[in-house]
């Protein structure tokens, strides 16, 4: 079971899958949680190359590839088979939005180079959190990366383009603009209505 948490900068990712990992360990259910690029030692080494300058597209969407697979490798499916729930911060939709969409390269030209790289493996839920995207900038803390220095318009597009795989299987949105506890809790909601915790 893949979990990812999707959505623009700022809007709550981490936090939201936070909480959700601390309300698993609350009932012993099996987990891992990392984030993309990111969570094995060589992807978090490609992460900091990935987040420093701009970078050519097709180099970029190389690093996030060559991070996925390793950690589809060496986290992921070891964690699948072991029988725990895999919590992902960004993963499939993230690559479509800000590499095939916002980026320039197409949808389908990511998808064929997910393919290409054994690296096209889609979640099982997705939750995208949806937030203004001025509000959601206002939330950023003082440590940024190369995307947060995006102009307005370049994070207002990348908001659109996740709006737009909301219809998509498995895809629910959450409203992000409410207190914490109570965007988690419709987290759980979502969970539980379409039967995640009761095979857990």
């Amino acid at each position: 079971m893949i979990i990812a948490f999707e959505g623009g900068e700022g809007v709550g990712k981490t936090s939201h899958a936070d909480s959700l990992c601390s309300f698993f360990s609350e009932r012993s259910i099996p987990h891992i949680h990392l984030r993309e690029p990111g969570g094995s030692l060589i992807s978090e080494e490609i992460r900091s190359l990935f987040l420093k300058d701009r970078l050519d597209l097709i180099t970029e969407l190389l690093l996030v590839l060559a991070s996925r697979r390793q950690n589809i490798t060496r986290l992921i499916m070891p964690a699948i088979e072991g029988g725990k729930v895999v919590v992902i911060d960004r993963f499939f939709d993230s690559t479509l939005v800000y590499q095939g969409m916002v980026g320039g390269m197409g949808v389908e030209t990511v998808r064929k180079m997910m393919e290409l790289s054994d690296t096209l493996m889609r979640p099982d839920i997705t939750i995208i959190l949806d937030l203004d995207t001025a509000e959601a900038l206002g939330r950023k803390g003082p440590e940024k990366n190369r995307f947060d220095h995006m102009g307005m318009e370049y994070h207002q597009e990348i908001r659109k383009g996740f709006l737009s795989l909301a219809p998509l299987p498995g895809h629910y949105i959450i409203d992000a603009s409410r207190d914490q506890a109570v965007v988690n809790d419709d987290i759980v909601s979502v969970l539980e209505d379409c039967g995640v915790l009761s095979g857990l």
